[in-house]
């Protein structure tokens, strides 16, 4: 991972939409179209272990349902951008709950980013802990890329 594909996750993350969308477009074509996804998956993963596992033990199904439903009526356009199915689907087979989703994966990648965004939006993380938060998400995409 770069430091560049770093600072355009978390300028997304922060809501910075003008400077996410500008680092986006600096960032080279195998950074955008491997790199980014692999961070922005890796991500996904770190938020969901973070929200749903505690002491070791997953959250239930309800919880999972209770944040999707909550995620999709936030936001006017959610309820059409976000599939219940999908994006519950998603989480529950990071919790070891659920079978593998199927959907293309240009649409696993966009429930990732709005699932992502709800997650991180419900941590009200400071700087050192969106820091740290950035750091382990890159060592998981290292390892993807590995």
């Amino acid at each position: 991972m770069t430091d560049e594909q770093i600072a355009t996750l978390r300028a997304q993350l922060q809501g910075n939409i003008v400077e996410h969308r500008r680092l986006l477009k600096q960032l080279d074509a195998d950074e955008a179209n491997v790199g980014y996804p692999a961070l922005i998956s890796a991500a996904f993963i770190a938020a969901v272990q973070q929200r749903f596992i505690r002491d070791g033990q997953p959250a239930d199904r309800s919880e999972v349902v209770d944040f999707v439903a909550r995620a999709r009526a936030k936001h006017d356009e959610a309820p059409d951008v976000i599939n219940p199915e999908i994006a519950e689907g998603m989480i529950l087979r990071l919790l070891g709950k659920g079978p593998m989703v199927e959907t293309d994966e240009e649409s696993k990648l966009a429930h990732q980013i709005i699932l992502l965004a709800a997650l991180i939006s419900q941590e009200n993380f400071t700087d050192p802990e969106l820091d740290a938060f950035l750091a382990k998400a890159r060592s998981i995409a290292d390892d993807f890329l590995g």
